[in-house]
C-alpha cells in the first residue's frame, strides 16, 4: 500500500453548503494525494446556532460541548495513525481539547482560524460592547486558540496582520490561504442574453461588512436609469433597516429576496450581468475578501467590490474586477454605469477574474499551498512518502 501523508480532520466542523471553506480545504488536500481521516461530531444544526453558542452562550451550552468532546476524544484516540491534526472551521473552542489530544499522540496541530470571533461579533457587528465580559471572553478564545496551534490558517495576509497586532501573536505561525468556494456549483454558465438591462446581484447576511447601505445609496443615484436593476438576496442583522431605507428613497429599481435555496441562488447569479461584493466602512471589510467575491470569479461573472488592501493584494482593477472605494456610493454608481456602457469591459474582467480564480483560488491551489508550507515546516513528515 502506498505511503501517503495522512491528516486527521478534527472537530465540530460541518461540511454542509454554508461551510464551503472546510469542503475546499479537504478537497484540496485530497487532490494532493493526502488521506483525510475524519474525526467529527455535530453539536448545532446550523452555522448561526453555533455562532450564537460560541459568541455568548458558552456557559449555557457547556453540556452539549462536553458531550461532543467526550465523543471526539474517543474517536480520536481510536483513529488510525496520521501525520497532522487539522481543526476545521468553526473550531475556536475545538482547539482546546484538540491540543491536549494531539499532545497525547505527538502530532502537530493546524487550525483553520478563518476569522476572529472578537472582530466579527464585537467590532464589525457591534453586538457586544468593547470591554464587556463577553468581549473579553472572545478575545481570550481568539488569542489562545491560535497560540495552541502550531500553524493557523487565515484568508488574507491583512487578516494575519490583524491577529498578530490585536492578539500579540507571531506572524511566522500563520499562513494565508484564499477562502475558496463550492466549485461543484459555482462554475461558468453561458453568458446571459443581452436584453438591454444591466442586472446586478448582491447577496449577504446584512451585516455591516457588506455595506448594503452603500449599495442602496448607489441605486438611489441610478434610480432614473431604467436599464439598471438591483437584486438583493438574503436576510440578517440590518435587513429591516435596509428595507426601510429603500422604501424611504422610493427605489423602484431594487427588489429584495429573502433567503432561498443554494441552487436557486446559483441560478440567480447565473442570470445576473454583474455581481456586487462588499463596500462596508468597518475595519474588517478592508481585511477580507468574502465568499461571494470568489463565487463571482468562479462563475466568470464581472465583479465590482470595495477597493481595500485585501482586494488589491489579489485583484487588479480593470483586469480581474472593478474596485470601488469602500463606503462611497457615488463612486460605486460610477463603476456600475461604466460597466453598463461597456459590454466588452464586462467580459474582459469576467474572463480575467475567472483566470485568477483558476490559478490561485481553486481547492487544488489551496491544497498545493498548504502542502508546500507543511513540507517547509515539517520536512521529516514527508520523508519516504509517494
Amino acid at each position: 500500500m502506498a505511503n501517503v501523508l495522512k491528516i486527521c480532520y478534527f472537530g465540530t466542523y460541518s461540511t454542509g453548503e454554508e461551510y464551503a471553506r472546510n469542503n475546499a480545504i479537504i478537497a484540496g488536500l485530497k487532490a494532493n494525494g493526502v488521506e483525510v481521516i475524519h474525526c467529527q461530531t455535530d453539536i448545532f444544526p446550523t452555522h448561526e446556532d453555533k455562532m450564537t453558542a460560541v459568541s455568548g452562550g458558552l456557559l449555557g451550552q457547556a453540556l452539549p460541548f462536553l458531550r461532543a468532546y467526550f465523543r471526539l476524544g474517543l474517536q480520536y484516540l481510536r483513529a488510525p495513525d496520521h501525520d497532522f491534526l487539522f481543526v476545521g472551521y468553526i473550531g475556536h473552542i475545538d482547539m482546546f481539547p484538540a491540543r491536549l489530544l494531539a499532545w497525547l499522540r505527538g502530532k502537530p496541530v493546524v487550525f483553520d482560524t478563518f476569522y476572529s470571533l472578537y472582530d466579527t461579533i464585537v467590532e464589525d457587528r457591534g453586538l457586544y460592547p468593547r470591554g464587556s465580559f463577553r468581549a473579553k471572553l472572545l478575545r481570550f478564545i481568539d488569542r489562545w486558540s491560535c497560540k495552541l496551534a502550531d500553524l493557523s490558517l487565515l484568508d488574507t495576509w491583512q487578516h494575519v496582520d490583524y491577529f498578530v497586532s490585536e492578539f500579540h501573536l507571531d506572524r511566522a505561525d500563520f499562513l494565508s490561504i484564499p477562502l475558496g468556494t463550492d466549485e461543484k456549483n459555482f462554475f461558468p454558465r453561458d453568458w446571459p442574453e443581452d436584453d438591454g438591462v444591466l442586472d446586478l446581484i448582491s447577496y449577504s447576511s446584512y451585516i455591516p461588512l457588506h455595506g448594503i447601505d452603500v449599495q442602496l445609496d448607489a441605486a438611489a443615484r441610478l434610480k432614473d436609469r431604467a436599464d439598471i436593476r438591483f437584486t438583493f438576496v438574503g436576510k440578517g442583522q440590518l435587513y429591516p433597516e435596509m428595507r426601510a431605507r429603500a422604501e424611504a428613497a422610493g427605489l423602484t429599481n431594487v427588489r429584495f429576496i429573502e433567503w432561498i435555496s443554494h441552487a436557486e441562488l446559483v441560478e440567480l447569479i447565473a442570470r445576473a450581468d454583474v455581481c456586487l461584493g462588499i463596500f462596508g466602512r468597518t475595519d474588517k471589510a478592508a481585511r477580507v475578501i468574502p465568499y461571494k467575491a470568489y463565487e463571482a470569479l468562479a462563475m466568470r461573472k464581472p465583479l465590482i467590490t470595495g477597493d481595500s488592501p485585501a482586494s488589491r493584494d489579489g485583484l487588479v482593477n480593470g483586469e480581474t474586477a472593478l474596485l470601488s472605494p469602500m463606503g462611497d456610493p457615488d463612486r460605486l454608481a460610477e463603476a456600475i454605469e461604466r460597466l453598463a456602457a461597456d459590454p466588452e469591459l464586462r467580459r474582459k474582467i469576467a474572463e480575467g477574474g475567472h483566470k485568477f480564480f483558476q490559478e490561485k483560488c481553486t481547492s487544488r491551489a489551496m491544497g498545493d499551498a498548504i502542502i508546500a508550507d507543511l513540507r517547509r515546516r515539517w520536512p521529516e513528515k514527508f520523508e519516504g512518502l509517494t
